[in-house]
Order: structure tokens, then sequence, then C-alpha cells
């Protein structure tokens, strides 16, 4: 395929309207596209799209930042979207298959032709797998019973223990009768919230019913809040602003046992808050994570 060729196609795809009001997708879509054209698509790896793509710094960790991964979901979805609109009629095809972050491009004739083969693998799966016998049936619904028992029985812990665990982001405390105080707590509070949520590694409450329990404490206790809200984790925080120098203290509890086992501190400027945010997100992501290795 000519370089020239799949760059104009690149270009026509990010000028649409799906991809100007998505700026990651964007970035995202030309920094894999030119380095493939420049002959590195080998050195794609998801380390390397973190930091030149998501500004990612040296301790970026895929293991526990899944933005990579996250992102390049939401880039399949807007290629899919592309092509099956504005893109229908097209000439030249670029997909970023699952599996790979390495793009590839492809004529329009040729990706007809490889998805009505693709159909036809599909529908043959699909008449040998009606083909199910009457003995693997009953096996499945004995095992679906066997489930439901001990469901009932409360002994699901194994299938517990390997689901994203959920946490919920307390609002933040700030201790100054100043407004512009308690509005920044609010919105590091908003802040951490939307970040723990972007990265993808557990599971995150909602900022609209973690709010509710605002003035909750110590009326209702913290493993209250934590069934109330059904998360295993709870993230309370403090804001203080002293002359301009703002400090982030976070603790996380676990909202089972009530006990506090990991705290976080971050300071910095106004003009840092949006990176502190990520900051105590990433940090609090990698401490579930490393206690439920």
């Amino acid at each position: 395929m000519p370089p020239d060729q799949v760059s104009a196609q690149l270009e026509r795809i990010l000028a649409s309207a799906g991809f100007r009001s998505a700026d990651r997708a964007s970035r995202f879509l030309r920094y894999v596209v030119e380095r493939t054209i420049a002959g590195e698509g080998d050195q794609l790896k998801e380390y390397v799209i973190g930091c030149a793509v998501f500004d990612r710094g040296d301790d970026y960790d895929p293991r526990i930042d899944s933005i990579v991964r996250v992102e390049a979901g939401r880039l399949r979805s807007k290629l899919d979207e592309y092509y099956a609109g504005p893109g229908r009629t097209d000439g030249i095809i670029i997909r970023v298959h699952r599996g790979t972050y390495v793009p590839e491009f492809e004529r329009a004739g040729t990706a007809a032709a490889s998805t009505a083969v693709s159909a036809s693998v599909e529908r043959d799966g699909a008449f040998m797998r009606s083909r199910v016998t009457l003995g693997v049936a009953i096996v499945v619904a004995v095992l679906a019973v066997a489930a439901l028992v001990a469901w009932r029985a409360g002994r699901l812990l194994t299938a517990d223990e390997s689901a994203a665990p959920t946490i919920a982001v307390l609002p933040f405390d700030n201790f100054s009768m100043q407004p512009a105080e308690r509005m920044l707590a609010a919105r590091a509070t908003d802040g951490v919230t939307a970040e723990l949520a972007r990265l993808g590694t557990l599971g995150v409450v909602s900022h609209t019913s973690a709010l509710q329990y605002a003035d909750a404490r110590p009326r209702v206790s913290l493993p209250e809040i934590a069934r109330a809200l059904n998360a295993q984790y709870v993230l309370e925080g403090k804001v203080r602003d002293d002359g301009g120098r703002i400090t982030i203290q976070v603790v996380l509890v676990d909202g089972v046992l009530d006990r506090k086992i990991w705290v976080h501190d971050i300071g910095g400027t106004a003009s840092d808050l949006l990176e502190m945010q990520r900051e105590v997100a990433r940090a609090t992501s990698a401490a579930v994570l490393q206690r439920r290795k």
C-alpha cells in the first residue's frame, strides 16, 4: 500500500465528525499509523504508546494502568463507526485488530472479501454449535444448579476474588470556611473519581452515589456506607490550600474490616491539580491491586 495513499486516508478519517471530537482516539490512530508507515510497527508496544500518546512517565506500569488497552477498544469502535457511516465508500480500510496495536491497511475489495470469509466461518461454527448433544445440555444444567446452590451458601469466594474490586471515593474534607477551598475539595473528589474510572482497573462507584454520604460520618459507620454502595474499598481524603500550595492526602480503607490500609500524600499548585488527581488515582489503583494479589 503506497504510504501517501495511507496518509491521505488517515487525514480523511481524522477530519470526520466522529474523530474531530475524540482527541485521544485521533492521537492514538495518528501515532500508530505514522509509526507503521515509517517501518516502526514492531515497536508499537503498550508501554511505548502509553508514554508517547498518553503522556505517561517513566514509572508507567501497563499492568496497573490500562489506559492503552481501554483507548484501543474505543479506537476500534470509532473506526467501525466511521466505516459504517461516512467512510463506507472509501477505497482504503485502516484497521487495528484485537491483540495488536499495529494497524493494517487494505483495499476496500480485499477487506470485503475477508469479511465474507469470516462470516462464512462464523455460520459454519454456529451450525456446529447448534449440534450440542442432550448429554452436554444436561451437564450444563447440573453445573448451573450447583453454582446456584454454592452462591446461596455464600461459597463463591473464588469468583468474587477474581472480579475487579469496587471502590467508592467519599467527598474529600476541607476544614476551611472559604467557599473557594471547599470547591477545590469538591473538584479534587470528582477528578479522582473520574481518573479511577478512566484507568479501568477497578469498579468505581459513581460520584453522585458517593456524594449522598458527604455528611454521614460518624453517624453512619464506614462499613455501612461500603455495604450500601456495594464497595469493597473506600477512599477518604483531605484537601488543604496553604497560600497556593495545595496538598491532597488520601486514606484507603478496607470497607469490610473498617481498617486503614494505605495512606498517600501529594502536593502541588493549582495548575498541577489535574496531574495530582491522576497520580492519586494511579497510586490508589496500584495499592488496591497489590493488596488483592
